[in-house]
C-alpha cells in the first residue's frame, strides 16, 4: 500500500494542472478585449494638407501681417485689402509658396477672414501664425 501511495504522489507531482493558468489567460483576454478602443474609419480617403514647421514657414512664405487697428502689412510696407490677391499671385509665379498671416490678439477676425478669401483665391495654402502658450 505504501508503494501505490508513493506512487501516487509521484505522479501527482509530475503531472501540472493547466485550468487556473487557462481561467487566467481568459480573464486578460476578456479584459483587454473591453479595455480596447476601436477606431472608426470614416470610409472615404482624404488627401490631407501639408504641415510645415515654423523654420519652414519664416524662410520659405509669403508672410502678411495684421495688426489691432486692421491695417495689412507687407514687407514693412502698409497694403490695401484688393493689392493682396494679385500681390500672392506675382509672388507664386516664379516659386509655389504658401501664404502665413501673423494676427495681432486683438485685430478684427472679419479683416483676417477677408485676407484668407483673397489669398485662397489665388490657389495659396494659407496658415495663420500662432504662438506656443
Amino acid at each position: 500500500m505504501k508503494l501505490r501511495r508513493r506512487i501516487l504522489k509521484r505522479e501527482e507531482l509530475e503531472s501540472i494542472n493547466v485550468s487556473p493558468l487557462i481561467d487566467v489567460v481568459f480573464i486578460l483576454l476578456i479584459f483587454f478585449i473591453v479595455s480596447a478602443s476601436f477606431v472608426k474609419i470614416p470610409g472615404v480617403e482624404i488627401n490631407r494638407p501639408m504641415a510645415y514647421i515654423a523654420e519652414d514657414l519664416q524662410k520659405n512664405t509669403i508672410l502678411f501681417a495684421l495688426d489691432s487697428d486692421g491695417v495689412i502689412h507687407y514687407g514693412g510696407e502698409e497694403i490695401p485689402l484688393s493689392q493682396v490677391g494679385p500681390m500672392i499671385e506675382e509672388l507664386r509665379r516664379e516659386v509655389d509658396l504658401p501664404v502665413t498671416i501673423q494676427v495681432d490678439l486683438e485685430a478684427d477676425g472679419a479683416q483676417l477672414a477677408k485676407i484668407v478669401r483673397e489669398a485662397t483665391l489665388t490657389g495659396a495654402p494659407v496658415s495663420v501664425a500662432t504662438r506656443k502658450p
